[in-house]
């Protein structure tokens, strides 16, 4: 999902990492949309994620690059694979105005973006853990 910094020329990709029961974003990086963000993705993962764990993407090249290649499931898209994950991105987008496509709500600073994710990502895994 992108989202826009100081102006709307300036995109900038959030990639998530969601438990798929649960629901819970297990990890977030924000970055470009090529390569070099994947593996910061894979760092911000919580160590028991690293093993006996699949992995369902996009067919996203950067995506091969760093994940098992026995554990990563590339999943064409409308497959529903990846349904969670988009769930994920619309409550998201429905709790965070910086999120919203066609927004003219877009942060300042890429540290006060980091910190309104933040706070919108906590509250998401807190309404999804509670249950």
């Amino acid at each position: 999902m992108w989202t826009f910094v100081g102006r709307k020329r300036r995109k900038v990709w959030l990639w998530l990492a969601v438990e798929r029961y649960i629901r819970r974003v297990v990890a977030w990086v924000l970055g470009t949309r090529g390569t070099a963000t994947a593996p910061r993705l894979w760092r911000a993962l919580p160590a028991e994620y690293h093993s006996g764990t699949w992995y369902y993407t996009d067919e996203w090249v950067a995506y091969r690059q760093v994940l098992p290649p026995a554990a990563h499931r590339p999943s064409p898209k409308g497959s529903g694979q990846t349904s969670i994950v988009e769930a994920v991105n619309c409550s998201l987008r429905q709790r965070c105005a910086v999120l919203v496509r066609r927004s003219c709500s877009f942060s300042r600073s890429l540290a006060m973006h980091r910190i309104r994710l933040l706070l919108c990502i906590n509250d998401h895994n807190r309404r999804f853990t509670l249950h």
